[in-house]
């Protein structure tokens, strides 16, 4: 099952709530209030709600009985929510408006990407905004598609030994080992509609992205 996240309004595509309307969602702190605002029941809302005023708190009470938990927590209130979409079954999890902001709230997201669990059950993870789509990859063989807009296809490694094989991209490789510091797989295209990236081993942050 797929759900969307949304955390805030902040970098996130042109029309989303409209083009997805019909889709599953939870609200992450304000993202519940922009939901609201957009007349979608979100299945389930998460966070201590301090981006909302005591006006707008109430009207979440009131419409979607929320419980906010604690400011002084361990984990993010992103973090909780993907923890309890997990929870309840969705194993596509799509994340708006965790961009844009604060730098260590970004970095904390890309965090729960790589989280183990999560490799364990196959949960889906992806951070989506105007420009970027990121995606965790573990060692294994990926079909990736052109996403509209996303030109570029980046490969950030996140632990050492990484070794790729790109396969119908513009600059493919073959068991390319990425050493660190390196900036190789910065910014590579897809040689048409599909290619094939196959981690021999270790992980990386895949992110199709656009210059618009």
């Amino acid at each position: 099952m797929h759900i969307n996240l949304l955390c805030s309004d902040r970098n996130t595509p042109e029309h989303l709530l409209n083009n997805k309307s019909e889709e599953k969602w939870g609200g992450v702190d304000r993202g519940a209030l922009i939901l609201y605002q957009n007349n979608i029941e979100p299945e389930f809302t998460i966070g201590d709600f301090d981006s909302v005023n005591d006006e707008e708190r109430q009207v979440l009470t009131d419409q979607f009985g929320i419980n906010p938990v604690k400011a002084e927590k361990d984990d993010t209130d992103l973090a909780i929510a993907v923890e309890e979409a997990v929870q309840r079954g969705f194993l596509e999890i799509h994340i708006y408006g965790a961009t844009g902001g604060r730098l260590d709230h970004f970095m904390g997201a890309l965090q729960i990407l790589e989280k183990p669990e999560y490799q364990r059950l196959n949960v889906k993870i992806i951070i989506i905004d105007q420009q970027n789509v990121i995606q965790y990859l573990t060692a294994g063989c990926y079909n990736i598609q052109q996403q509209a807009n996303f030109k570029y296809v980046s490969f950030i490694p996140v632990n050492y030994p990484t070794s790729i094989s790109l396969i119908n991209f513009k600059y493919p490789l073959e068991h390319q080992n990425l050493e660190q510091g390196s900036t190789l797989t910065i910014s590579n295209e897809l040689d048409g509609q599909s290619g094939v990236v196959e981690l021999h081993e270790g992980a990386v942050l895949m992110i199709q992205s656009t210059d618009k």
